[in-house]
């Protein structure tokens, strides 16, 4: 079976925890963001102490000079902790992390940016032990990049496709003079809605649909497949992971983002 991880909420935990899985991703409050769902240390204390399963956090916020007291403490206590992977965006992880000789495992988790070799060849030249591979590249550039590196890549769940620091959601609704009533809405593009969700440190655009590569895992060589549970009824959220814990293609017609798909940039021609 491959190595599954999943990234999960409160309402999906504790079955999560029964399944058949490699672990869990736990988004850490006030050092994550894109989620739904943020884990304190002590609540990922009484989750060690619940399940043998591995457990990984996600620290993928960008931060400011007034995160770094509170981001360092989080650090030394989680080193403490049967905690294996950190999961990071900022440099400012993996520079804290060499400074305390945290022996963590490290993974780069840049959603659009960790697209090359060139970029992983950095971080692993670091001692960074894996990489989230960006879901923007197709799957033979994934296959040649897993070749060299050790690699995990998102194979269901929605997607970020765009970040503002800026409160976009309430700064609409102010101006149209209306009530914010939710944190999640939706953003209509011809036919398709996309979910845009306001938190503290800023708004998310999500993909109008979740991409779910069951039907193409047998074609990419990577180390872990991470699920995404956010904004998924926990009916659909499960049957999909029991196609992939059985290794079970489903042969329909799903969202699969940029996996068969190049990007060509065509440079304008100059006499």
């Amino acid at each position: 079976m491959r190595k599954i991880f999943v990234i999960p909420n409160k309402d999906n935990l504790g079955e999560l925890l029964s399944k058949d899985i490699y672990g869990l991703l736990l988004p850490i409050d006030r050092l994550a963001c894109n989620y739904d769902t943020y884990f304190t240390v002590d609540e990922i204390k009484k989750i060690l102490n619940r399940t043998s399963k591995e457990i990984g956090v996600i620290i993928n916020k960008i931060m400011h000079n007034n995160d770094l007291v509170y981001l360092e403490r989080t650090l030394v206590e989680l080193n403490k902790l049967n905690v294996n992977k950190i999961l990071f965006y900022d440099l400012s992880v993996m520079n804290i992390c060499e400074r305390l000789d945290m022996k963590k495992e490290l993974v780069v988790f840049q959603d659009h940016l960790n697209a090359s070799g060139e970029s992983n060849s950095f971080y692993f030249r670091r001692g960074i032990s894996y990489a989230l591979i960006t879901n923007d590249i197709t799957k033979e550039e994934i296959q040649e990049i897993s070749k060299r590196y050790k690699l995990m890549l998102i194979v269901y769940g929605y997607l970020p496709i765009f970040y503002s620091r800026r409160y976009l959601i309430s700064n609409y609704l102010e101006y149209i003079n209306k009530d914010k009533i939710s944190d999640l809405y939706y953003i209509k593009h011809n036919d398709k809605s996309y979910p845009i969700r306001e938190e503290s440190e800023g708004c998310v655009i999500y993909t109008d649909r979740p991409i779910n590569l069951i039907n193409e895992i047998g074609n990419i060589d990577v180390d872990y497949l991470i699920l995404n549970s956010f904004n998924i009824d926990n009916d659909t959220f499960f049957e999909v992971l029991d196609d992939y814990i059985n290794e079970r293609v489903d042969k329909k017609d799903n969202y699969v983002g940029f996996l068969n798909e190049k990007t060509v940039y065509k440079v304008e021609d100059y006499e």
